[in-house]
C-alpha cells in the first residue's frame, strides 16, 4: 500500500488517542480549540461509551485524516432495549476534503457497527450530508420558553440544595428509574468521568423527600437574562417552582427547556399553562436513525410490541405480519397477544419500505405520517397494526447524553 493510499482501520487508544484528540481540535477549532483538546483527552475519548472497536479512522501514511466515533449505549423503546451506535467527532482533516475518504470510512464504520451486533444508529449532524450514507431524520427538537412572570409563584414543597453537574450513581438510579419507558433516551452510565464542555450544564439542584432519598433534580446554565433548562426528574410542579425560584434569583425573564421530552409529565404541564413551544423540522441535518439490523431490532422490541397490542382495541388479532426494509424482510407472528420474530412467511398483512422504517420504529410521528412521508406501503390488516405496533413516541435524548 503506498503511503497516498487511505487505509482504514479501529484506532488504537494508546497509539491515535493523542492524535485524534489534536485532529477533532483543529477541525472543530470554532468551539475553542483547547477546551475541544482537554475534553478529547479528558471525558469524551476516555472513560465514556466510546467504542474503540467499531470507531473507524482513515489514515495516508502515519497521518490520521478521517475519523467516525462510535459511541455505543443502550436506548429504551417504550420498555424495550435496543443497542444503539451513536456517531459522532465526525472530522476531516482541512487539507483531505472533497476526496471520498470520510464517505469510505463512515461505510467501514457502519459496516463494523453491524457486525458487532448493534441494532441501530443515531447521529446529531449538519445539514444535507447523512442522508448520503442511509440516514433519515429520527425526531423534530422541540424547544419550550417560559416567562418567568408565568411560573408558579408558590416556594418548592421540597428544600432544593445546589450541586455540581457531573455523573453520580444516585442522579444515573433517579433518571433510570424516572424514564424507565421513555423512548429515545439513554440507559445510564454513558459518560463516567465528566461530561463534555458543549453539553455540560452550569448548576444542578436537587431536593429530597422526607426519608432522606433523592426525590429529584434539574440542571441549568444562565445564557444573559434567560435560564436553560438542560434536564429535570421528579415531580413535575417541583421542578417548576425550583425553576421559577433560580430564574427570579438571577434576574432571568424566561426559562428554556431543551431537549425536554414532549410527552413528559413537565412538558404536558407547560402546556396547560402559558409557554410557547418552537418545533423544528429537517429533513437532513439533526437527530438523524439508521436501522442496521432489522431483525434483531424487532427481536429486542418484542416486549414493547406485545405490550401495545395487549393494551390496543385488536387485542387479539392474530396472524403474521411481513415487515421490510431496503435490506431485510422479517416476519412478526402475532398471536395470544404475544408479538414474536420469526421467519418471514407468505402473508397479505406487510409492510414495505426503505429507511423511513427506522422512523416507525423509533415512533418519530404519527404513524401515517411516516408511512406518507417516507413512502411506506402498508397492505392488509397492516393498516391498523402499524397504529397499534409503532405509535408517535416524542422521542428524545438529553443533552448529558449527547455525542
Amino acid at each position: 500500500m503506498s503511503n497516498t493510499e487511505l487505509r482504514i482501520i479501529a484506532p488504537d487508544p494508546r497509539e491515535h488517542g493523542e492524535r485524534l484528540a489534536r485532529l477533532c481540535a483543529e477541525v472543530f477549532a470554532g468551539m475553542g480549540y483547547y477546551d475541544i483538546l482537554r475534553d478529547y483527552r479528558t471525558v469524551y475519548l476516555h472513560g465514556s461509551h466510546y467504542d474503540w472497536n467499531t470507531t473507524r479512522i482513515g489514515m495516508i501514511g502515519d497521518r490520521i485524516v478521517t475519523h467516525f466515533g462510535v459511541f455505543g449505549y443502550q436506548m429504551r423503546i417504550g420498555r424495550a432495549r435496543v443497542r444503539v451506535g451513536g456517531v459522532g467527532g465526525v472530522a476531516t482533516d482541512g487539507e483531505f476534503r472533497k476526496r471520498g475518504y470520510m464517505a469510505a470510512t463512515a461505510a467501514a464504520a457502519l459496516a463494523a457497527m453491524r457486525e458487532a451486533g448493534y441494532h441501530l444508529t443515531i447521529l446529531f449532524g449538519i445539514g444535507n450530508f447523512y442522508h448520503r450514507f442511509g440516514y433519515v431524520r429520527a425526531w423534530a427538537e422541540t424547544d419550550f420558553y417560559v416567562k418567568t412572570a408565568d411560573l408558579p409563584q408558590e416556594r418548592p414543597a421540597l428544600r432544593a440544595r445546589r450541586f455540581a453537574p457531573r455523573p453520580r450513581a444516585d442522579i444515573e438510579r433517579l433518571y433510570n428509574r424516572f424514564h424507565a419507558t421513555t423512548t429515545g433516551t439513554a440507559v445510564r452510565p454513558t459518560y463516567r468521568k465528566g461530561y463534555p464542555f458543549w453539553v455540560k450544564p452550569q448548576d444542578g439542584y436537587l431536593w429530597r423527600d422526607a426519608n432522606g432519598e433523592l426525590a429529584g433534580y434539574v440542571m441549568v446554565a444562565r445564557r444573559g437574562h434567560q435560564l436553560q433548562c438542560h434536564e429535570y426528574c421528579g415531580d413535575a410542579e417541583q421542578a417548576l417552582r425550583v425553576l421559577s425560584a433560580i430564574a427570579r434569583r438571577h434576574a432571568c425573564d424566561t426559562v428554556h427547556f431543551r431537549t425536554l421530552p414532549y410527552f413528559s409529565d413537565l412538558a404536558r404541564l407547560l402546556r396547560q399553562g402559558s409557554c410557547r413551544a418552537e418545533t423544528r423540522y429537517r429533513w437532513s441535518g439533526g437527530a438523524m436513525i439508521q436501522v442496521l439490523n432489522l431483525r434483531s431490532t424487532l427481536a429486542a422490541m418484542e416486549v414493547e410490541l406485545s405490550h401495545r397490542l395487549r393494551n390496543s382495541p385488536i387485542a387479539g388479532w392474530t396472524g403474521n405480519l411481513l415487515v421490510a426494509d431496503d435490506r431485510e424482510r422479517v416476519g412478526l407472528d402475532i398471536k395470544s397477544e404475544r408479538v414474536k420474530v420469526a421467519e418471514p412467511q407468505r402473508t397479505r398483512h406487510t409492510i414495505r419500505g426503505g429507511r423511513h422504517i427506522a422512523q416507525l420504529l423509533l415512533g418519530t410521528e404519527r404513524p401515517q405520517e411516516v408511512v406518507a412521508g417516507g413512502g411506506i406501503r402498508l397492505s392488509g390488516d397492516a393498516r391498523t397494526l402499524v397504529e397499534v405496533l409503532f405509535p408517535e413516541q416524542g422521542p428524545m435524548l438529553a443533552a448529558l447524553d449527547r455525542y
